[in-house]
């Protein structure tokens, strides 16, 4: 009975080793505080309060990225807005192939809309070139967790999830 309990651990432990308990998923710790701290050094850039890293965030990110990962077509899609992957957070989505990629990657590609905001409030018209940095920027968004998870052609998915959600349309992030 020992050596069967033990096999089971070994398995249980093995099974659950993809995911950090310190970061809540895929995401390394170091990789973690280093998008952590790309998320806040830009942030402070306009005067919004630092982020938290939030463990269960980030397994609701993982979660998605996993499942962005097993579909085959790799491909970039929001969370639905009703039914089983309903989103209930603000999300930023990164894909990237050709070599690894990290979350700190991710939040400076983000970081990249910035040439495109002119300061004012989020619109119809400009959120699909500025949605992902003025996420990183709402002033109200308190934490944030990321997942990654490589897709079978090799491709990186990078996802985050931001609570309390931002980007409302007619807003100004901050």
């Amino acid at each position: 009975m020992k050596p069967l309990l033990l096999l089971s651990t070994l398995l249980i432990t093995a099974a659950a080793g993809a995911q950090s308990p310190k970061t809540g998923s895929a995401v390394p710790v170091a990789e973690a505080r280093a998008a952590l701290e790309a998320h806040n050094r830009i942030r402070a850039e306009v005067g919004t309060p630092p982020l938290q890293w939030s463990p269960s965030l980030a397994t609701y990110a993982q979660a998605w990225a996993d499942h962005l990962a097993a579909d085959g077509s790799c491909r970039m899609q929001h969370r639905p807005m009703g039914g089983q992957w309903a989103q209930q957070y603000g999300e930023n989505l990164f894909w990237g192939n050709g070599r690894y990629f990290d979350a700190a990657d991710a939040t400076n590609a983000w970081y990249g809309e910035r040439k495109d905001f002119r300061y004012g409030p989020v619109t119809e018209s400009n959120y699909a070139r500025i949605g992902h940095y003025t996420q990183l920027v709402w002033s109200n968004t308190t934490q944030v967790g990321m997942g990654a998870a490589r897709c079978r052609n090799g491709a990186w998915i990078i996802v985050a999830n931001y609570n309390p959600r931002g980007n409302f349309v007619g807003v100004k992030p901050y």
